[in-house]
C-alpha cells in the first residue's frame, strides 16, 4: 500500500508533462517557409508562377492593339508614308500555335493632297517561339478589306499580310514589343488595264494582353 501513492505521483508527472507538449504542439502556428527575400510562399508557387511567364498553354488568349507607319512599295512618289491602327483578338491551340482575327485602319496621303483609306479584317494563324521572357510571333494573315479613294471604293478586296516580331513578357497579363507586316492588297477590276496591286511595309508598337 505505501507504494500506491508512489505509482499515482509517477503517473500524474508523466501526464502534466506530456499533455501541454501536445496541446502546444497542436495549438503553435505553423512556420511559414521563407524565400531568399525573406519574403512567405508556399511550396513552388513562385517557381510555378515564373513559368508562367513565358510560357502559353491551349486555353490562353490575348489581346493585342498596335500603332504603325506605313511604308508603301510600290507607288513610287505617288503615295506618302501613313499610318495604321490595329486591335486583335488570339486564342492558343497549343503551347506554340494560335489563331485569331484583327480589325485594322490605315491610311496613305498622296500628291494631290487626297488619302487612300483601307480597313482589312484578317483571320490569321500564329506560330510563336519563346526564349526566356522573350516570345517570337510570325502569324500569316488573310482577309478582306474596304478601300476607298476620293469616290471610289473597292469591297470585298483580298489581303495577304505576313507579321514577324518580338515581344518582351512584362507579366503575366502584359507583353510590349514590335512588329515588321508586310501586305498585299490586289485590286482585279474587271479591266485588265486597271488592275493594280497596293504593297506596303509597317512597323508596328504593340502591346498585348493576356489572359
Amino acid at each position: 500500500m505505501k507504494r500506491t501513492p508512489v505509482a499515482v505521483l509517477l503517473t500524474l508527472g508523466l501526464f502534466f508533462t506530456a499533455v501541454p507538449q501536445n496541446i502546444f504542439a497542436q495549438t503553435a502556428p505553423a512556420v511559414e517557409k521563407l524565400d531568399d527575400d525573406g519574403d512567405e510562399y508556399e511550396g513552388d508557387f513562385y517557381e510555378e508562377e515564373e513559368k508562367r511567364l513565358t510560357q502559353n498553354g491551349a486555353g490562353d488568349q490575348y489581346l493585342d492593339i498596335g500603332l504603325m507607319p506605313i511604308f508603301p512599295l510600290n507607288f513610287g512618289n505617288q503615295l506618302y508614308v501613313g499610318g495604321g491602327l490595329t486591335v486583335g483578338y488570339h486564342r492558343f491551340l497549343t503551347q506554340y500555335i494560335a489563331v485569331g482575327g484583327n480589325l485594322m485602319f490605315s491610311y496613305n496621303s498622296t500628291i494631290g493632297s487626297n488619302v487612300l483609306t483601307m480597313i482589312p479584317i484578317t483571320i490569321g494563324v500564329t506560330f510563336q517561339p519563346y526564349v526566356g521572357h522573350f516570345e517570337f510571333p510570325i502569324t500569316f494573315n488573310i482577309g478582306a478589306a474596304v478601300e476607298n479613294y476620293v469616290q471610289y471604293n473597292y469591297f470585298p478586296g483580298l489581303i495577304i499580310k505576313g507579321d514577324a516580331g518580338c515581344f518582351y513578357r512584362i507579366n503575366e497579363n502584359w507583353s510590349a514589343g514590335a512588329e515588321i507586316s508586310v501586305m498585299w492588297l490586289p485590286q482585279w477590276t474587271g479591266d485588265k488595264s486597271k488592275d493594280g496591286s497596293y504593297t506596303a511595309l509597317a512597323v508596328i508598337a504593340a502591346a498585348r494582353y493576356h489572359f
